[in-house]
């Protein structure tokens, strides 16, 4: 079997190292050195400011994506401007709504790229917040962030953005565009199982919540209590912080992060240029990821051709749901996976549509 999926992702032997030990209790010092050790180098990794602070949960991405609307926007006191380019943007909409947040969903049609045009009829619109999936995982668009950056900037917006996607294969830092939240989890780009998710906390990010009470489990303000000592109210994921602890250490024996970012990217080319040469065609209508290349399948099936792919050759990639349920595949280049990998693959999917 093999992972060509954006999430969990195929993983890496010093990850697959981890499970075969035992983990050890984590209400001890040695569990509090281990999270600040992994905290420290995330936040430089993310650009976080030094006064920023960085928390964690035992949860998917989405209760990351909740957390930030529970503990951030108020019913009375908050707009928010929310981009929704697919799947993860209505999620997005979704939880604003649950939470009573009143909001203006900036809607994109199938295949269509956000640009200036877009935001400039929302400015000095009276929002206190922008929302967006950084990279819409379902499409595979990744948005300008130094545009959105910049919108924000110039209207005085809380930058909530999700980098679930992002994070680890494509450039981003909070500090150059003036992020003031930023959503991750652990198991796309840090390739490690899933069951973590993170949120960074500008300064701007963490005076805009003080005093803010709520009656959640992601409660920031218990949160980031904890964290003084590098805990966390409620039960960790224990053996993924094991598992990000390893991952960090080997992707700081490749280089650092540039270097890493760089065999994502070198990856990624490699696939979309071998497979175009090939006959396959890449959706290319609006900027793309490093994270994954999202394939038109022409006339085959798109979802025959994935089930094909899993029950014939043992590679999983991801399908797509709604228009291009049938249409599109999307193919990961996040972790372990070669370019010999990649061959297999175009060479499996001109087996199965040829």
């Amino acid at each position: 079997m093999k992972l060509f999926t954006v999430g969990p992702v195929e993983p890496y032997p010093c990850t697959r190292q981890v499970y075969e030990k035992e983990i050890p209790y984590f209400r001890t010092a040695e569990y509090s050195a281990l999270v600040q050790r992994c905290m420290t180098r995330l936040g430089k990794y993310l650009g976080l400011e030094e006064d920023g602070r960085l928390i964690y949960y035992a949860a998917s991405g989405t209760g990351a994506m909740e957390a930030a609307i529970d503990n951030l926007l108020s019913p009375t006191e908050d707009k928010a401007l929310v981009i929704n380019g697919g799947t993860f943007g209505a999620r997005f909409c979704q939880l604003l709504t649950q939470h009573r947040i009143p909001h203006t969903e900036l809607k994109l049609t199938t295949g269509e790229a956000l640009g200036p045009e877009h935001l400039a009829p929302h400015a000095d619109g009276g929002y206190t917040a922008l929302l967006v999936n950084l990279h819409e995982t379902s499409t595979g668009q990744l948005y300008d962030l130094g545009m959105l950056g910049r919108f924000c900037r110039e209207n005085n917006l809380l930058f909530i953005v999700d980098a679930i996607s992002t994070f680890m294969v494509d450039p981003y830092n909070m500090q150059q565009h003036g992020v003031d939240v930023t959503i991750f989890s652990s198991q796309k780009g840090l390739c490690l199982s899933a069951g973590m998710s993170f949120v960074a906390l500008s300064r701007k990010a963490l005076h805009h919540q003080r005093g803010r009470k709520v009656c959640s489990y992601f409660e920031f303000n218990d949160s980031l209590t904890n964290m003084e000592r590098w805990q966390t109210p409620f039960t960790p994921a224990v053996a993924i912080m094991h598992e990000l602890d390893a991952m960090l250490t080997y992707i700081e024996a490749q280089g650092g992060l540039p270097a890493w970012l760089e065999i994502i990217r070198r990856r990624c080319l490699y696939f979309r240029n071998k497979a175009e040469a090939a006959g396959l065609t890449v959706c290319r209508d609006y900027p793309l990821s490093n994270m994954l290349t999202p394939l038109l399948t022409g006339r085959a099936d798109a979802h025959e051709l994935f089930l094909q792919l899993s029950s014939q050759f043992g590679f999983y990639v991801n399908p797509c749901g709604g228009e291009r349920a049938h249409s599109m595949l999307r193919i990961s280049h996040a972790g372990n996976l070669t370019d010999a990998d990649s061959d297999a693959l175009i060479a499996a999917i001109l087996t199965l549509t040829h």
